[in-house]
């Protein structure tokens, strides 16, 4: 057979093992995404719990390349023993859902029989995950060696051979990434997808045990004339000219040194994934999506660097091989380094680069080029390191799969310290920017050390120009370093979109980058300070968010017989945890952030009172669904805080009908589980879906809306809720829940007509549907566009499913009379909340105007209710910020039109009104005055200057307006005879105040104003018959004005 046709046989079996080994590397990203989701909910995802479950996956990986490097060696059958790898990931797979049970059991029984403290605890997730993980981790690192046996057929081709696959790999593990992220859980579940990847890996393991055969009985001797073509590099050590005598020269540099070189080489890796990771949260969020499409990026230039540099290193000519490619991997270091610091301010720049994509279809899609972009270059070289030294390290086809076994481990090894150092020790002590610049100057430390001590020979132009530009490399990274984060930097969260396009103006208060988030305050104008973790808002003390924190205690509380303990999952900036103590009731909170519970004894003491130091409160740092897993305690009362369910990945762990029965089962009889569900940025089926995921667990739910249109409560009870009036409203009244309530315009009338529907109602509104469970996690999933402008939609499908509170209330009324007194008085508040609910929604649709005006008709329904008088407020001031705009507007036209044509007097009077409506009375009356002396006949010009005047309080230029106005027409109306005559009474001529009256009274006998007018001056003339007269007059007028009323009460008391 000719070897043409041999070699192009063997190319076909490489290109089907590779899309074997394509398909092996998804497979095994699927397994690391799932099995950390469901590891999370176990030990919880802290940052140290997360790091347990790292660390035991890619310990795995590098036990395995070490064991079975070994094992291939010695058994020879790569493909059999490939299969049998995968065969035993399949196996653990299917088997892995027990296993988790299993272990989940375990870990309560240890917490819950043995007293441990936080570090212990973190050993134990670690040991059990070991114990979990291990084995398939193990088969997994045995992959690469055992394919990179099978593979390389020629010692000469193994950089290509190794890198092509690890390449092929690496790009498998990208799909693998995406698929997960974006579609496999979302349609078929975890446990689902656990299961079609362990069938891929059933299929894999048939496929090669199927390949192994045939080759084995088929093509043997073609396998035996390839090997008769390359026996004399197949089986000794490979020799270069000189070898010897450069091996002796280069031993600091060789094995174990380096091997130790590339283990740095993963630890820096590793370490930039941290950070990165930690930088882009600021960019991109922390979502499903998000975190998925970092992943994604971060593999994919690992992938492209080893096919690129897998093809390069076996380039080099093989007489100077070893010294070439340590010149090379010297030089990936250098750049690695060089790249990185570079590219660090590019990661500023995220937010104007996202904002060019955002123009362009596919947002996703723009968001992964945004990460290769700031990533690409440093990842292709660090994906080129794995070829390169693994064909500096294999020198032999019959040790080959130790030796790779050997390099992938110490790669592995580094990678995890790169993690753990990375994020536990570098962050909190030099911040995420400036620990990138000290891996920067390890990469290129690792660069000089390697390069340095190799020889030049002589004549050899080449390995100077190489050392040159490791130095001149070096060199330009520790200047970059120096004057980038040397000495001081901006915090990443002021680059950031919710700084830019939130709360640009805003002062930083505080920043600070923790183990597990940076932590950011910031305070505005007005004084209000908020409190972000990453780019979620934790707190934000502001009186329109404030309800959120206050009413999810207030309202269960008062709901419940008799509360003793509660818990709050989120600890924020403590308002809830406060507005229970006014309960007298004790709380636990468990808060997985120790930053936030700093930053709240350091700037949010005004608002909830220094309640850490109070003796009925109690924290724990812990993840909160791990801790409600975990304890015995029982409580009356629990109540999630202020978590957004589509903000981040794992955020909606607190969401699933599993983690509300993990709190059902720590509910004393009577206890009552709160739920606050935002209504922004959820989409309408979402929102219902998390309703009937409640309705699930507790179908004895109702839900309460009214605040503001930012949320609704849910609360679960055991029993059909009903309500005692009398108790509801007397605890209400205590002076100290009182005040909680007041702080939000709250009373017990107002939070009692806050009920929107219950149990019946909640079950038609949401209908059947989906459920959402740890194991299908339907929340997460959602398109960008669906989560714009949600507010009005949930509303408005809320709206037509409103009932009366008065159906479910009991003890209201001893009489006949008081019930009917407190059902008119519910009906009175229901109508006025209806105009409001009409208002939320215009309001949420930004048509501000129209929401002013329903609210306006709603205080006109039920001026009592302060919750309504409040929104109106905010609706109002709304519209005169819009205004505002506009007039600032209005007035950059009016002074350009006045450049133009400094003598039309029009122009003047439309920069007046402009300056009038945005508050700067003084330079409006300025501008009027010069309008005056260019038209002074203009009555309409008078008419606008003397109230201008009248409202800075200077009467005596407001009358001179007045005057000169009489002079041009004397036959004015009635109401500017009134108002001259208002303006001699305030400065004590009262004959002319009088006269003036008169004159108004002349003009039109039915001016309230200048009857008005007209009985003060009579009466403080003593002159009480015609005061009578007049103010009797006034009254027919304007018969609701109060000031009239109470004048005509102190005259008729005059008269007697």
């Amino acid at each position: 057979m000719s070897n043409h046709k041999l070699l192009s046989t063997s190319t076909r079996r490489l290109s089907l093992f590779g899309v074997i080994f394509f398909f092996s590397g998804a497979s095994g990203l699927i397994y690391q995404v799932t099995w950390a989701r469901q590891l999370q909910l176990i030990f919880g995802s802290t940052i140290f719990a997360t790091s347990a479950i790292l660390t035991t996956f890619m310990a795995g990986l590098a036990l395995g390349s070490y064991l079975l490097g070994r094992i291939v060696d010695r058994l020879g059958r790569p493909l059999r023993i490939y299969a049998v790898l995968e065969c035993g990931i399949a196996i653990f797979a299917l088997l892995s859902p027990f296993f988790l049970d299993l272990l989940k059991a375990i870990y309560i029984l240890i917490y819950r029989n043995l007293s441990v403290n936080f570090y212990s605890l973190t050993v134990i997730r670690l040991i059990l995950s070991f114990v979990v993980l291990l084995v398939p981790t193990t088969l997994m690192g045995g992959t690469l060696p055992v394919v990179s046996k099978f593979v390389v057929d020629q010692i000469q081709k193994r950089g290509r051979r190794v890198g092509l696959f690890y390449a092929l790999n690496t790009f498998g593990a990208v799909i693998g990434t995406i698929a997960t992220g974006f579609f496999l859980i979302r349609y078929f579940g975890v446990v689902e997808t656990i299961i079609f990847s362990a069938f891929i890996n059933l299929l894999l393991a048939v496929l090669s045990f199927w390949l192994d055969l045939r080759w084995e009985f088929s093509n043997e001797a073609i396998i035996t004339a390839i090997s008769d073509l390359q026996e004399s590099v197949s089986n000794e050590p490979l020799k270069t000219e000189g070898g010897a005598k450069l091996n002796h020269k280069l031993l600091p540099v060789l094995p174990p040194a380096g091997l130790l070189a590339f283990g740095i080489s993963g630890f820096c890796a590793l370490s930039y994934e941290v950070l990165w990771t930690r930088i882009l949260v600021f960019f991109l969020g922390s979502t499903t999506y998000a975190f998925s499409t970092m992943l994604a990026a971060f593999l994919f230039g690992i992938g492209f660097g080893s096919l690129v540099f897998a093809w390069l290193s076996d380039q080099i000519d093989s007489k100077n091989d070893l010294q070439s490619n340590l010149s090379l991997f010297s030089l990936m270091q250098v750049g690695i380094g060089l790249s990185s610091i570079v590219l660090l301010p590019v990661f500023g720049r995220l937010f104007e680069i996202n904002q060019a994509f955002q123009l362009l279809p596919g947002t996703r899609f723009w968001t992964f080029i945004a990460c290769l972009i700031v990533m690409l270059i440093p990842t292709t070289l660090m994906g080129g390191c794995f070829p390169v030294v693994t064909r500096i390290y294999t020198s032999t086809k019959s040790a080959l799969g130790r030796d790779v076994g050997q390099v992938y481990m110490v790669n592995t090894v580094g990678s995890i310290l790169g993690a753990l150092i990375g994020g536990y020790i570098l962050i909190p002590l030099l911040g995420i920017q400036r620990s990138i610049g000290l891996i920067s100057l390890l990469n290129i430390g690792v660069g000089c050390w390697i390069i340095l001590p190799i020889p030049n020979y002589p004549g050899s132009i080449a390995q100077s120009f190489k050392k040159g530009l490791a130095i001149c490399g070096s060199i330009v990274t520790i200047v970059v370093v120096i004057l980038s984060v040397g000495w001081s930097v901006t915090p990443l969260f002021l680059k950031s979109a919710i700084f830019k396009i939130q709360r640009p103006g805003d002062d930083l208060v505080a920043y600070q980058e923790e183990v597990d988030a940076s932590i950011t305050t910031l305070k505005d104008d007005e004084g209000v300070y908020r409190l972000y973790v990453d780019t979620n808002q934790a707190a934000d003390a502001s009186r329109w968010d404030s309800p959120s924190h206050r009413v999810i205690a207030h309202l269960p509380l008062l709901l419940h017989p008799n509360p003793k303990k509660a818990l709050v999952v989120g600890f924020g900036m403590g308002v809830t945890s406060h507005s229970i103590i006014q309960h007298g009731v004790a709380v636990d909170a468990v808060e997985i952030s120790q930053g936030v519970i700093e930053a709240s004894q350091q700037h949010f003491t005004h608002v909830n009172q220094n309640v850490i130091e109070h003796p009925l409160f109690n924290y724990f740092i812990n993840d909160g669904r791990n801790y409600i897993l975990m304890t015995e305690e029982k409580y009356d009362m629990i109540s999630t805080g202020i978590i957004h369910p589509l903000v981040s990945a794992g955020s909606s762990n607190i969401y699933t009908e599993d983690f509300y029965r993990l709190c059902k089962r720590i509910l004393t009889p009577e206890g009552i589980m709160c739920q606050w569900v935002p209504l922004h940025r959820v989409p309408v089926d979402h929102y219902k879906m998390i309703v009937r995921t409640f309705l699930n667990v507790f179908p004895h739910t109702t839900i309460w809306y009214k605040y503001t249109p930012d949320f609704v409560i849910l609360i679960g009870t055991p029993n059909k809720l009903r309500i005692n009036f009398n108790d509801f409203m007397s605890r209400a009244q205590i002076p100290s829940i009182q005040a909680g309530l007041h702080h939000d315009d709250l009373d017990g009338w107002s939070l009692l007509d806050s009920f929107m529907m219950g149990e019946e109602a909640a079950r038609s509104y949401v209908g059947q549907g989906l459920i959402h469970t740890d194991n299908h996690p339907h929340l997460e999933f959602f398109s960008g566009q669906s989560i714009v402008n949600t507010t009005h939609q949930n509303v408005s499908t809320m709206a037509p499913y409103r009932e009366k509170v008065s159906s479910i209330l009991v003890n209201y009324g001893s009489t006949l009379e008081e019930k009917k007194r407190v059902r008119n008085t519910l009906k009175s508040y229901f109508s006025a909340t209806q105009d409001l609910i009409s208002g939320h929604i215009s309001y949420a649709k930004g048509e501000l105007t129209r929401a002013a005006e329903l609210m306006n008709q709603a205080v006109i329904g039920n001026p009592r209710d302060m919750t309504i008088r409040y929104n109106l407020g905010v609706a109002i001031g709304l519209v005169r910020e819009n205004a505002q705009t506009e007039f600032a507007e209005l007035e950059a036209e009016a002074r350009l039109a006045i450049q133009e044509n400094s003598k039309d007097p029009q122009n003047h009077f439309q920069l007046a009104v402009s300056l009038e409506a945005q508050g700067k009375l003084d330079e409006s009356a300025q501008t009027m005055e010069q309008a005056l002396k260019l038209a002074p006949n203009r009555i309409d010009f008078y008419i606008f200057l003397g109230p201008l005047y009248e409202r800075l309080e200077r009467f005596d230029q407001a009358l001179r307006t007045y005057k000169r106005m009489e002079s041009v027409e004397a036959d004015l109306p009635a109401e500017i005879f009134a108002v001259i005559a208002s303006l001699y009474q305030s400065i004590k001529k009262t004959d002319l105040a009088v006269e003036y009256a008169q004159k108004s009274i002349t003009k039109n006998p039915d001016s309230w104003h200048a009857n008005y007018v007209l009985a003060e001056l009579y009466s403080d003339q003593a002159k009480y018959v015609q005061a009578k007269e007049a103010i009797e007059r006034a009254i027919i007028a304007m018969p609701d004005n109060l000031d009239l009323r109470q004048l005509r009460a102190e005259i008729l008391e005059k008269l007697e």
